[in-house]
């Protein structure tokens, strides 16, 4: 243990307990060496901006800032920093927009020691010593119909930035379908984020109806009613994640460099 790297870390929880728990865990493995810890989203950022750490290991639930406001600021004060979320909320119920905030990774709260030095090495994946770290680009799209040419033209930028721009018409086609049906179903506005972990490009489609989406089959004479079947059969995974004020409607595609 004495020969290999120790990864410098942040800990951030409004509970002084829990910081002292993480700490010691971490520190006894012999692979981390805390260098600050925070009890707020904005001591979070001070912290991560001043020492640029490896890890920041980051609360949901804290005061002044929370950690979910404080985790794209963490990115963009250190963006090689990974961010882990350890949260006390159940990972069904936060993890996806976690990750699509810049997160490399979601542990829930009540690890044993060694499963929390397991599964931090693992979750930014120190065991291999490789980068890791989400790419995310996000846009805000007017309850217009033209907001679905708008969000193929953003998948196209960005996937072209990316150099994954060879997924473009599958993945211009399902986002369309996603955006015109939270146009014509939620007649609100929607933030649309591509998103790029080590596997996958995720695509989430967020508005601000909490009525949820259903699958239908739709005739050949029909000219819509298609959306959700097109991503059941091209995506490799999808689903619908409920949120505060409405829900996201996501979906996965390899990336074209892992398959």
């Amino acid at each position: 243990m004495g020969t290999e790297p120790k990864f410098r870390v942040v800990v951030a929880d409004d509970f002084a307990d829990i910081r002292h728990l993480v700490k010691v865990t971490l520190e006894r493995s012999g692979r981390f060496e805390i260098v600050a810890e925070a009890e707020n989203g904005l001591e979070a950022i001070d912290a991560a901006t001043t020492h640029h750490p490896d890890i920041v290991v980051l609360d949901l639930s804290m005061p002044v800032l929370s950690g979910m406001e404080a985790l794209p600021q963490i990115r963009a004060a250190s963006p090689d920093t990974k961010v882990v979320v350890l949260s006390g909320f159940d990972r069904s119920r936060m993890e996806s927009e976690a990750l699509a905030g810049g997160a490399v990774g979601y542990l829930e709260k009540g690890l044993r020691p060694s499963q929390l030095v397991d599964e931090l090495l693992a979750v930014v994946g120190l065991l291999e010593l490789v980068q890791v770290a989400a790419e995310t680009a996000r846009a805000s799209l007017g309850a217009e119909p033209e907001s679905a040419a708008s969000a193929r033209r953003f998948v196209d930028e960005t996937l072209r930035r990316w150099h994954c721009d060879e997924l473009f018409d599958e993945v211009a086609l399902l986002t369309s379908e996603l955006v015109t049906n939270a146009i014509l179903h939620a007649h609100s506005e929607i933030e649309l984020s591509v998103s790029m972990t080590p596997d996958v490009i995720r695509i989430d489609v967020v508005d601000h109806s909490d009525s949820m989406p259903a699958m239908r089959t739709a005739s050949e004479e029909d000219t819509s009613g298609r959306g959700l079947g097109l991503v059941e059969a091209l995506a490799t995974s999808w689903g619908v994640d409920e949120r505060p004020g409405g829900k996201s409607v996501w979906f996965e595609l390899p990336r074209p460099d892992k398959t």
